[in-house]
């Protein structure tokens, strides 16, 4: 995972800045433009950074992405990781992440959509790199998923007969389902009503 706070010294003047917080800053321009459009002048431009302090901390353009992309990764697993061990039920906790990703999939985050959905859309399945970080963010939340699941069926709370791998895929495909909607300026009413149905295929 990439450190919070770094400092990186050169030949001459040291230089000084918050690694996550130029990343991110790129992460927007990515986001906005893909990566085969964001042009050099646009992330020194978004990011703050002179070419030198650009080059000499990210080597080049990929590098500043797959930096984003990890970046992002490691944010969304942190954040579920959370939600699903922030409720006594391992069930409600379930409900809500999917009540997060309701937020997610609505209104100007809806539009905007996922960083990681427009990264396969535009770099897959040629980019070994990014495919190998998306697969692997993927399994990692079935994981997450897997164990609330399997946390759940010890406390009566889902079927201890259902398989809890097939669920977690199961429930990691609804979620992007439901950004790739949000996308499309699905309505949030609807979504928050799917969050019900997909919970009773828990029972």
């Amino acid at each position: 995972m990439i450190k919070r706070t770094q400092t990186y010294a050169s030949v001459g003047r040291p230089r000084e800045f918050e690694l996550d917080d130029a990343v991110r800053k790129a992460m927007d321009v990515f986001w906005d433009r893909g990566y085969h459009d964001a042009s050099l002048p646009d992330l020194l431009k978004g990011m703050e950074l002179s070419r030198g302090s650009f080059y000499k901390a990210f080597v080049d353009k990929r590098g500043v992405y797959l930096r984003a992309l990890d970046l992002y990764i490691e944010d969304a697993i942190r954040s579920v990781g959370e939600t699903l061990h922030s409720h006594s039920s391992p069930k409600g906790a379930i409900r809500e992440a999917f009540l997060q990703h309701v937020d997610y999939s609505s209104g100007t985050l809806g539009l905007r959509g996922c960083f990681v959905v427009f990264a396969a859309l535009e770099m897959l399945p040629d980019d070994k790199e990014v495919s190998a970080r998306i697969s692997r963010l993927f399994r990692r939340l079935q994981d997450l998923y897997a164990a609330a699941i399997i946390r759940a069926q010890s406390l009566g709370e889902i079927d201890p007969g259902l398989d809890d791998r097939t669920l977690a895929r199961f429930l990691v495909c609804q979620i992007q389902g439901m950004r790739v909607l949000g996308k499309a300026g699905a309505d949030r009413d609807e979504t928050r009503a799917m969050v019900d149905l997909v919970l009773k295929a828990l029972d």
